[in-house]
């Protein structure tokens, strides 16, 4: 795991999201196809490869909810978290699911007892945040016994790389929003590295993005 040589030097990492409109994933799936095909597969290997959990669950970088709600219709949760970054968004999120708990917060202090939670989802966050091994730390300490998570990331291949690179060109605000750079099974030894056990791992699109599902 590598700090992106591309990584945020003036701006804060909430300044950088706050520059990212609240509702920038749903007119991005409305209005452009390789979005709406982006987020479509991602979304269909996450439901995949998730397990059934009947309690509660958690978004980590939730954003503005908008596939927090793609999860929920899916698994059929009684009750939903979301932890985001961004006040704008989670306004969002609030009204999008009115029924669910979504706050403002820092996903290295999660504010959530122990083992609280059936399942724990965090996708194509941890590239965006400086300490990825933390944030695993605080999923693996909120996530009960025995239960399930799923992380999804970037796997920087090469292609990867060279789409990231078009897409900031054409979302700007995009530029310096990643921080970390998943390669090989860097993402697979975090998890190691904190006690949590790796039960399925999954690339796709093109070898771009890695799944992992992971029991504590």
């Amino acid at each position: 795991m590598k700090k992106d040589a591309h990584s945020h030097t003036h701006k804060t990492l909430l300044e950088i999201h706050e520059d990212v409109p609240a509702n920038h994933y749903d007119e991005g799936i409305k209005k452009n196809y390789f979005q709406k095909y982006w987020h479509w597969r991602r979304f269909r290997e996450v439901l995949n490869i998730s397990k059934p959990a009947e309690g509660r669950i958690l978004d980590v970088g939730c954003h503005s909810g908008t596939f927090t709600k793609q999860i929920i219709s899916k698994l059929k949760v009684k009750e939903v978290y979301g932890l985001d970054i961004s006040p704008s968004a989670i306004k969002l999120a609030n009204k999008r699911i009115p029924n669910g708990h979504f706050v403002v917060g820092d996903a290295t202090k999660l504010p959530y007892q122990g083992n609280y939670f059936d399942e724990v989802f965090c996708l194509e966050m941890l590239e965006h945040i400086d300490d990825p091994v933390a944030v695993i730390k605080e999923i693996k300490r909120v996530l009960k016994k025995n239960k399930f998570g799923v992380i999804l990331v970037p796997a920087d291949n090469n292609l990867f790389k060279i789409v990231w690179f078009a897409w900031t060109l054409y979302y700007p605000v995009w530029r310096h929003a990643h921080v970390h750079s998943f390669r090989g099974k860097d993402l697979e030894a975090a998890l190691q590295q904190v006690g949590l056990e790796i039960v399925k791992v999954k690339t796709f699109n093109l070898g771009m993005m890695k799944l992992v599902l992971f029991k504590k």
